[in-house]
């Protein structure tokens, strides 16, 4: 799987107990899991029949409401230190 331009190696984890950014509405949170699957912007607006400048509006008010400035950076801020299931 590719993240960023880098290839990555996906191992099977118990799923953490997400946290989603304060104000977060259900599209915002339908992206977010599809961020956190590995999606690039132009999959999620594959994915979701949309189109790829609306997909990067709606990325854009994610990292605003979660104070990131990257996927990475949100997929580290939602699953660090959530618990486990």
């Amino acid at each position: 799987m590719r993240v960023g331009g880098e290839d990555i190696i996906v191992l099977s984890v118990p799923l953490p107990r997400l946290e989603y950014p304060e104000g977060t509405t259900a599209a915002e949170r339908e992206i977010i899991d599809l961020v956190l699957q590995g999606s690039t912007a132009k999959e999620i607006a594959e994915r979701r029949g949309a189109s790829l400048r609306t997909v990067t509006t709606q990325l854009g008010a994610i990292f605003r409401k979660a104070n990131v400035n990257s996927q990475a950076e949100l997929i580290a801020m939602i699953t660090e230190g959530a618990p486990t299931e």
